[in-house]
Formats: C-alpha cells, structure tokens, sequence
C-alpha cells in the first residue's frame, strides 16, 4: 500500500461533498492507519475556516423550518431516517475536523478519531441503504447545521472540542435513540431500529473517545474538568443543556457520578 499523508488528506475529505467519495475516502484512510503506511504531515497547514463539505443538492435550512416526524407514514419514517443520516454524515466530518484540525495530540488521539470516522461512515451507510429501500435518498429532505454550528465554536481549542461535541451534543444521541428505536419498530419498521441499536453501541465508545481526551487534557492543563465543563457551557452552549439523561448509557461512556448529578441539576434548572 502507499503511504497517505494524514492531515492533508482528513481534510481532504472534510471538503469533500460527494458522501459516497466521503464515506470511500474514509475507509481507505483508515486502513492506510491500521497497516501504518501513514505520514504524519504535521507542517500542513490548519486553516482558520471551519467548513466541511456537503452533498449540494442538500437543503439546509434553520432548525425551527423543519417539519416534525410523524412516524404513521412511510415518508414520516424516511424523514426520521433522514435526519438520523444526515447527523452521521456530520458525524465522520466530526471526526476529520478533530484529526485534522488538532495537531500535537499523541498517536492514540488520531487512531480513536480515525476510528470513529469509520464507525461513523459504517452508519451512514447502513442508514442510506435503508433509506434507499425505502425510495428515498440523502436530500430528499431538508437538514439543518445545529451541530456543525458548535464544532465551528469550539475550533479554537481541541479541549472546548471534546467537551461540547462529544460530551454535550453527541451525548444526546446516548439519551434518546433507544426511545427512538423503539417507536419506530413500534411504527413497523424493525430494520431501522436494529440499525439505530448498532449506532447507539458504537456511540457509547465514540462518546467514551470524547470523555478521556477531554480528562486527559484537563488533567494535563492541571484544570478542574468540573468547572471547566460548566464554564464552557456557560460560554459557549448556554442553550443545549437538556433532558432526559440517561446515567446507564453515559456511565457507560466514560461520564462520572459527579459529572451525571451536575448535569441533572443543569437540566433542571434550564
């Protein structure tokens, strides 16, 4: 295999609109990872702007314009499926913009990234050939941006990073898709909630990767991850504290009792 330069090519494929070159590029990269034929081409460039690309016949709108998903009709299920395809399609351009982005982290932090990227790609497939069964495709429906708004917030600082997009916003999805799986098998589409079940086991170890560089960094900056995680949401995320928590699920991934009872008392002051 030829070696693959890392950073230039993560951020190559953050660019890249196309989801199937997306998805390929990805595979291939972590791969190259897995058989160490990978440079390390700390002198690329970082840029300030914090773009990804996306499919262009996406519409994107504001969150509030979005429909809401009923579930008694196929088009409501595919919708559902869209939305959920669309988060994982944000999901791998999360992962790229933490390899690339974030330089002088140990070896370690860029294979769990680089692994999530694939998990995450692995998802967005499962999902689009669902979606495909379905008579549907990715653009099909509007989408919007609300988490790719908190990766732009958070590139000043791989600490800020895992702290608000993996413990705070990918979190959520530790919180709800279990429910989600449910209803929507209840609704009769069984092979969507077997999907959302693989996802959700996949995210508990992608949110794991969030909580230990983030402990890691905290510790290392020699900083309380308490406070710093409350002062960031107070900063940064002062509107995306929300219910309801699932303990079991974010124990799972890494989270502390005194972390869980400091979110449960955000939650319900909120």
């Amino acid at each position: 295999m030829n070696t693959i330069s890392l950073f230039s090519t993560a951020h190559q494929l953050l660019l890249e609109p196309l989801a199937s070159h997306k998805v390929q590029g990805v595979t291939t990269l972590y791969d190259a990872w897995l058989s160490e034929a990978i440079v390390m081409d700390e002198n690329y460039p970082v840029s300030e702007a914090i773009v990804c690309g996306m499919p262009p016949n996406l519409p994107l709108v504001e969150p509030r314009f979005l429909k809401r998903r009923r579930l008694y009709s196929v088009e409501g299920k595919a919708a559902l499926i869209h939305a959920i395809l669309h988060i994982e399609f944000n999901a791998i351009n999360i992962a790229l913009d933490a390899v690339y982005r974030f330089r002088g982290m140990p070896m370690q932090y860029y294979a769990d990234w680089l692994k999530v990227a694939r998990e995450e790609a692995y998802h967005f497939v499962l999902l689009g050939q669902h979606l495909s069964a379905m008579g549907y495709a990715y653009g099909d429906f509007p989408a919007h941006q609300g988490l790719w708004e908190m990766v732009q917030k958070t590139g000043f600082d791989v600490l800020a990073r895992m702290a608000l997009v993996p413990r705070l916003l990918e979190a959520r999805g530790l919180d709800v898709t279990p429910d989600i799986a449910r209803r929507i098998a209840k609704a009769g589409d069984t092979k969507a909630s077997e999907i959302l079940s693989i996802i959700f086991q996949d995210e508990i170890s992608h949110v794991e990767v969030g909580n230990r560089w983030y402990h890691y960094l905290c510790e290392k900056r020699q900083i309380s991850p308490i406070t710093t995680f409350i002062d960031l949401i107070k900063e940064l995320a002062p509107d995306y504290i929300r219910g309801p928590l699932s303990f079991d699920a974010r124990r799972r991934a890494g989270f502390q009792d005194n972390e869980l009872e400091l979110l449960k008392i955000m939650v319900q002051a909120s």
